[in-house]
């Protein structure tokens, strides 16, 4: 086998060779030919899409605010149920 023609991984998800494998059987090599077809259409808008997401995460990371302990004590102390209230449903 050429070698960018080689899977990914060494170990390659039984699901994947079962479905080339139903893919090659039920249409043969035109319907393989197909399929490769439209998984690199489908790479390259997986690599987009986590290109773009990429470019959202890092910012992200660099402006996160500090964690705050004073913010969890008070949503704490305004979500507590209070015991003696029966008709509290929270």
């Amino acid at each position: 086998m050429e070698p960018e023609m080689r899977p990914a991984t060494a170990d390659v998800d039984p699901t994947v060779t079962a479905a080339v494998q139903n893919i090659r059987d039920r249409f043969g090599s035109e319907g393989l030919r197909d399929l490769i077809a439209l998984a690199q259409m489908e790479l390259r808008n997986v690599e987009e899409a986590e290109r773009s997401l990429a470019g959202y995460a890092e910012p992200a990371a660099e402006s996160a605010a500090p964690f705050d302990a004073a913010d969890t004590q008070a949503w704490l102390a305004f979500t507590e149920v209070d015991a003696d209230r029966a008709d509290d449903r929270r």
